[in-house]
C-alpha cells in the first residue's frame, strides 16, 4: 500500500518523538547543586582553583602521574643522579667533559605528548623544562643531543608522544630535586612542579615571606649608598663591590679575546652583588645583565652594545625560583665624566603590564 506523503511524514515524526522520549527516560536528572545561581555579576572573571596538582613546590606532582598543561601532557618516569646517571650518559658518549668534584650528573626521564589542536610544530626548550632543588636555582639541559633520546628543542606535532631524557649537572649536596615546567603558550603562562626525588618539597622560608619592602633607593635622589640593602616586594639587593675606570677595564680585559675598548666619553662599571628572590608566588624568573643599567647625567638609561665578559667570574645569567640567594657579577657602561654613577636595578623592565614596583636606584662610590 502506498501512503500519502502527509501521512508518511507524520509517521516519521511520530517515530522520532517516541525514540527521543525513550532515550531521555534513561538519562539521569540534572543535579541542581551544580547549577551556578550567582547572578550578581554576569561579567565577573571566572575563579580558578589554586589547588591544581603540582602548582607549588610544596606539593609537586608525584612520579608516574600525568598532568596536562596548555599544549602538553607531561609525566616524569624516572630520575637518576650520580653514578647511575653517569653510566647512562657514558653509553656511546666518548667526549665527556670533566666536571667539578663537588658536582654530578642528573637525568630525568620524561614522557611528553603534544596536545596542540593545529598542524603546527611545537617544542619545549631549556627555559621551559629544567631541574631545581633546595637552593632554588635552575639546572638546565647541558649536553646537546645526549643522552638519547632527547626531546628538548625537537619539533612535535599534535598527538605525538615522546619519551626522552632531560639532563643537568647539579651540586652533590643539592636535595629535594624537582622538575620545573614553565610554559607560556596560548597567552597563558603555566608553571608546574614534578617530583624527582621521593618526597621532594620546597617552599619560601617564613623569614622571606614576612620580609617587608623598605623605602631605600626609591628614586635617583634617594639612591642607596654603597653596601646598603634595598628590599622590594620581590627582591633583596646589595652591592658588595664595584670597579670603575682602569680597574674595571683591567678586569674585563683579562683572558678576554672579545674585549673592546669603550667609546670616547664612556667607561666600564663592574659590580659584585648579592641578590635574594622572594616572590611569594611560584614564578621562575630570569635575571641577567639587562636587569641592570647606569644613568647618564640627565637621568636617562645608558644604552650600548653587549659587553663580552671574561671567564673566571660568576657573571649574572640565571633563572631563579623564590628563595634563591646568589652572589654574582655584572658589567655595564657608564659615562666617564660622572664620578659617582647611579645604577638601576630594574627586574620589571620587560613587564608590559604597567607594574614596576621593584625598580631601585643605587649609588656607586
Amino acid at each position: 500500500m502506498i501512503l500519502p506523503f502527509r501521512l508518511k511524514a507524520w509517521l516519521i515524526v511520530s517515530i522520532l518523538i517516541l525514540v527521543s522520549i525513550s532515550c531521555n527516560l534513561g538519562q539521569p536528572k540534572s543535579d541542581p547543586s551544580i547549577i551556578n545561581t550567582n547572578t550578581d555579576d554576569s561579567n565577573a572573571d571566572p575563579v580558578f582553583s589554586t589547588n591544581e596538582m603540582g602548582s607549588t613546590r610544596e606539593d609537586p606532582v608525584p612520579k608516574g602521574t600525568m598532568v596536562s598543561v596548555p599544549g602538553w601532557q607531561i609525566e616524569v618516569l624516572e630520575f637518576l643522579r650520580g653514578e647511575d646517571a653517569r653510566n647512562i650518559i657514558e653509553f656511546g658518549y666518548s667526549n665527556e667533559e670533566p666536571i667539578s668534584a663537588d658536582w654530578e650528573y642528573a637525568l630525568a626521564k620524561v614522557s611528553v605528548r603534544c596536545t596542540a589542536l593545529d598542524n603546527k610544530a611545537y617544542d619545549l626548550g631549556i627555559s621551559e623544562m629544567f631541574m631545581s632543588g633546595d637552593r632554588n636555582l635552575s639546572y638546565g639541559d647541558s649536553m646537546d643531543g645526549w643522552p638519547q633520546p632527547e626531546f628538548l628543542f625537537e619539533d612535535m606535532y599534535s598527538a605525538e608522544i615522546v619519551e626522552g631524557w632531560v639532563d643537568a649537572v647539579i651540586p652533590k649536596d643539592e636535595h629535594n630535586m624537582i622538575l620545573v615546567v614553565d610554559v607560556d603558550q596560548y597567552e597563558n603562562r603555566t608553571t608546574r612542579f614534578f617530583e624527582l626525588e621521593d618526597n621532594a618539597a620546597n617552599q619560601l622560608s617564613d623569614e622571606l615571606v614576612n620580609l617587608e619592602p623598605n623605602q631605600v633607593g626609591l628614586s635617583p635622589d634617594t639612591a642607596a649608598s654603597p653596601g646598603q640593602t634595598v628590599i622590594t616586594p620581590d627582591w633583596e639587593f646589595t652591592i658588595l663591590e664595584s670597579l670603575t675606570g682602569n680597574e674595571a677595564e683591567t678586569l674585563l680585559q683579562k683572558d678576554n679575546i672579545y674585549y673592546v675598548q669603550p667609546e670616547d666619553g664612556f667607561g666600564y662599571l663592574v659590580i659584585k652583588f648579592q641578590l635574594v628572590y622572594k616572590n611569594k608566588n611560584e614564578i621562575p624568573f630570569w635575571v641577567g645583565y639587562d636587569t641592570f643599567y647606569a644613568l647618564d647625567e640627565n637621568g636617562y638609561m645608558i644604552e650600548s652594545a653587549m659587553i663580552y665578559n671574561p671567564p673566571g667570574l660568576d657573571w649574572i645569567s640565571d633563572k631563579v625560583l623564590p628563595g634563591a640567594e646568589i652572589i654574582s657579577w655584572v658589567s655595564m657602561y657608564t659615562k666617564s665624566a660622572i664620578p659617582s654613577p647611579i645604577i638601576v636595578f630594574d627586574p620589571d623592565r620587560y613587564n608590559y603590564e604597567g607594574q614596576n614596583v621593584n625598580i631601585r636606584y643605587l649609588k656607586i662610590n
